[in-house]
């Protein structure tokens, strides 16, 4: 089976990039705020490198190059990854082929799986600084299927930028529930309270296949 997995909110846990807007000697409070526009341009594919990013930050806010790398490392680079979900994707990467779609930095994202012994558990990652088009545009929901055996299944904490396109595609939905307000547009096929709690699921979608 193919699994195909959301990284932020499903696998990892960031903080909120303005906790630490003291960095860059900016308000959190300011819109838009100019770490979010900065990253923006790098997941879209606008910028290629980390050093691209950090200059254009440096010139948003005024901070030196060397705070805006701090900024990078204590935000994009050391995310909450619980010991139970490395575990857990190992597992699965004996089982089944893992592909992450995520609209993400690449580098970043690989140098976190790296730091917690994953990155080899995925066959592919596709993310949008590489695929210059962010979810939910059909370009990387379409790259995650190509090649699989059997049935596709994508989770994600996100239904209607994520699941809604996945679930239109034919694949089978996931929706790690969070604390997001608004309402799904339809019905996740399954819902879980967290990634950890996805084997008895996939033992359902496979029993059901």
């Amino acid at each position: 089976m193919r699994l195909v997995l959301d990284y932020g909110g499903v696998l990892a846990d960031h903080v909120d990039e303005r906790e630490y807007a003291h960095l860059l000697g900016v308000s959190p409070d300011r819109d838009p705020y100019p770490g979010w526009l900065a990253y923006y341009l790098f997941r879209t594919g606008f910028l290629d490198t980390e050093a691209q990013y950090v200059d254009l930050l440096s010139t948003l806010t005024g901070a030196t190059e060397a705070d805006c790398r701090e900024y990078v490392e204590r935000t994009w680079l050391d995310p909450a990854f619980p010991a139970e979900r490395v575990e857990l994707l190992s597992e699965l990467a004996t089982q089944h082929s893992l592909v992450l779609l995520g609209n993400v930095v690449k580098p970043w994202v690989e140098s976190v799986l790296r730091e917690h012994g994953v990155r080899d558990c995925f066959d592919s990652l596709l993310v949008s600084s590489d695929l210059e088009r962010p979810k939910p545009h059909p370009r990387g929901y379409v790259r995650s299927m190509e090649g699989a055996d059997g049935a596709v299944v994508m989770v994600s904490d996100e239904f209607n930028e994520d699941l809604l396109m996945a679930q239109c595609l034919g694949m089978t939905t996931v929706w790690v529930e969070n604390e997001d307000d608004e309402e799904p547009y339809r019905r996740p096929d399954y819902t879980v309270e967290d990634f950890t709690a996805l084997p008895p699921v996939l033992d359902r979608i496979q029993r059901s296949g």
